[in-house]
C-alpha cells in the first residue's frame, strides 16, 4: 500500500534530506567532481548510477543533481537561508556545520 505525502511534508522532507546531505564533509568535493567531469560525460546519469559510482548514498546524489542541473547555488535550494540565524543556545549540531 502506497499513499502520497501532503506537499508540506514532502517539502518538509526535501528540506531536511537537503540540509542533511549539505552537513555531509565530503559533500563540497564530490559535488565539484560531478560538475567538473561526470556531469559532462553522462549528462543524463541517474541518482542510482551516480550513487553506484560515487560510493554515496542515493540522497546525495539526489541532491547534487537536483543542483547541478538546476543551476542554483545550494543556499537557493533551502527556504532556512533567508531567515536569520538562531542565537548560539538554540542552535543544533548541523547549524554549526554551515
Amino acid at each position: 500500500m502506497t499513499s502520497e505525502l501532503p506537499t508540506k511534508s514532502r517539502d518538509e522532507l526535501w528540506t531536511l534530506l537537503v540540509d542533511t546531505v549539505h552537513a555531509l564533509p565530503m559533500y563540497k568535493s564530490h559535488k565539484r567532481f560531478v560538475e567538473e567531469g561526470m556531469i559532462k560525460e553522462t549528462p543524463e546519469i541517474t541518482s542510482k548510477e551516480l550513487a553506484v559510482q560515487l560510493n554515496v548514498t542515493i540522497g546525495e546524489a539526489t541532491v547534487m543533481l537536483y543542483e547541478l542541473r538546476a543551476g542554483k547555488h545550494p543556499t537557493e535550494t533551502t527556504p532556512a537561508a533567508t531567515n536569520p540565524p538562531p542565537k548560539t543556545n538554540d542552535r543544533s549540531l548541523f547549524d554549526f556545520t554551515k
